[in-house]
């Protein structure tokens, strides 16, 4: 395997000689540090500094300035005689730009060779630490190397290409922009699940933020044919197999636990029927513990690259982000540390292009311990950290069991559940659904406005959306137009 090659070296340097404008083709691929010979690094190095300042390119300038330099080549070459050599090559903008990449393309090969033996030293140092330890600092160690390469093309127009953009949107027509999950009014209104992207559910503990996290991840990686990884921080993957057992087959967890479901022959064959269905899925579950988020993040990698694949499609769900093995010292909040954790999800969602669902805790605020819907904080104040969670997610929302008078407002039909937006980036095919606010009539004849949400109906660790606050309003409505057109024994006129 070749890891130089000097003779490419020198058509490089020939072909910016000879056209220095050329300089702006291959600058963002190429550096000093690219060139194997260091003289053919200072050659290119000082070429770009006169080009740059203005200066006219010649071999005579170029050659003193080396020699102030203290360089010399070896065998004792004149260095004017070698630049003048070089001036001779000829080569168009294409070449150049090929030669530039291939160096390139050479100096990875070298760079990944001398990473293997860091990581080798460091394995041969590492006889203290555990298996979990290493292993995530040999992949930090491999990451850094391959996150420094970037190869980024230069800014365009924004309008360039737009026309064709647009056409081939509509040449191919879809409902979703993103996965499109089981919730088709959250498909409505923002567009599915984006890969690259952060949905984070608010909520206070035993609000069913889990039950939602972990049914949004399985129906959506069942509706697009993807894998799914959950990080679980709370429960093992046995307690993890009997709840997805109770939300597929309908029967509940108590019966799965104990087996009592071999009792009644309605309980076997949902049981029976859900084994069916389960062979050609693929649910990975993980339970992350004490990990910290550097840890979780190499499981992620490692899961993405063994059991997916580059390139293909997947879905992450995070049970949730919390402090775990980090510690937090005197020069670091807590809020510091759950924002790297959030800053590092993004990341790796951005790295693999994939969608991750995660879940952060609500303040005590967000919660209430009587009846009425109108003592909760249903807004950003409610979420613990709430500008860093902001920052970097992209979907953020509060998911909150609905109190007693709430639900005789709604109506039975409309669930046990909302979802109530506060942030997003998306736009569905109705997205200005959830900005706008909608008036509805409480119970007392008065009239208020109040942001749109999405109801949801939880039995038995299983979810079904119900419409957002615009269809109960639409359905009241409905009933009082109906009520308006009855006589006395409820009979039409």
């Amino acid at each position: 395997m070749e890891l130089y090659s000097l003779q490419i070296e020198r058509h490089v340097l020939g072909g910016l000689l000879k056209n220095p404008k050329f300089l702006y083709e291959i600058d963002r691929f190429i550096g000093e540090s690219d060139f194997y010979q260091p003289t053919h690094g200072t050659i290119f190095s000082v070429t770009k500094n006169i080009i740059l300042s203005g200066g006219n390119v010649d071999k005579v300038v170029i050659s003193e300035k080396i020699k102030n330099l203290g360089i010399s080549f070896k065998d004792d070459i004149n260095i004017y005689d070698y630049i003048e050599n070089l001036f001779f090559t000829q080569i168009s903008t294409k070449g150049l730009v090929d030669s530039s990449k291939e160096l390139l393309k050479l100096r990875i090969r070298r760079d990944l060779i001398e990473n293997t033996d860091k990581i080798k030293d460091f394995v041969k140092s590492s006889g203290g630490d555990s298996i979990e330890e290493i292993i995530s600092n040999v992949d930090k160690i491999h990451s850094e190397k391959i996150d420094s390469y970037s190869f980024a093309d230069e800014p365009i127009n924004l309008f360039d290409g737009v026309e064709s953009l647009i056409e081939e949107t509509g040449n191919n027509p879809q409902e979703e922009t993103g996965f499109k999950t089981p919730y088709p009014e959250f498909n409505r209104l923002f567009g599915g699940l984006k890969p690259a992207n952060i949905y984070a559910i608010v909520s206070r503990p035993a609000q069913g933020k889990t039950t939602w996290i972990n049914d949004v991840a399985f129906k959506t990686s069942v509706i697009n044919n993807c894998k799914v990884l959950v990080l679980d921080t709370e429960m093992s993957t046995k307690e993890m197999q009997f709840r997805m057992a109770a939300s597929m087959s309908g029967v509940p967890m108590w019966y799965l636990e104990t087996g009592k479901w071999r009792n009644e022959q309605g309980m076997v064959d949902k049981v029976r029927d859900s084994f069916k269905k389960i062979k050609n899925y693929n649910y990975f579950h993980y339970h992350v513990g004490n990990k910290t988020i550097d840890e979780i993040c190499s499981m992620i990698r490692r899961w993405y690259y063994s059991q997916v694949g580059r390139g293909e499609k997947c879905l992450v769900a995070y049970d949730y982000v919390k402090l775990t093995g980090e510690k937090v010292g005197y020069n670091w909040a807590e809020h510091q540390a759950i924002g790297d954790k959030i800053d590092k999800l993004k990341k790796i969602s951005e790295e693999i292009n994939c969608p991750i669902v995660t879940a952060m805790q609500m303040n005590r605020a967000g919660e209430t311990h009587n009846r009425k819907g109108s003592d909760l904080v249903d807004d950003a104040s409610a979420i613990s950290l709430s500008d860093r969670l902001q920052w970097f997610a992209s979907f953020v929302a509060i998911f909150r069991r609905k109190t007693v008078d709430e639900i005789a407002l709604d109506g039975e039909q409309f669930g046990t559940h909302k979802l109530i937006p506060l942030k997003t980036r998306f736009q569905g095919k109705d997205a200005a659904g959830h900005h706008d606010l909608i008036k509805r009539t409480l119970e007392d004849g008065t009239e208020k406005y109040t942001n749109n949400y999405l109801n949801f109906e939880v039995e038995n660790f299983n979810i079904k959306e119900q419409g957002s606050l615009q269809r109960v309003v639409e359905a009241s409505r409905e009933n009082h137009i109906l009520d308006d057109v009855s006589n006395s024994d409820g009979e039409l006129l």
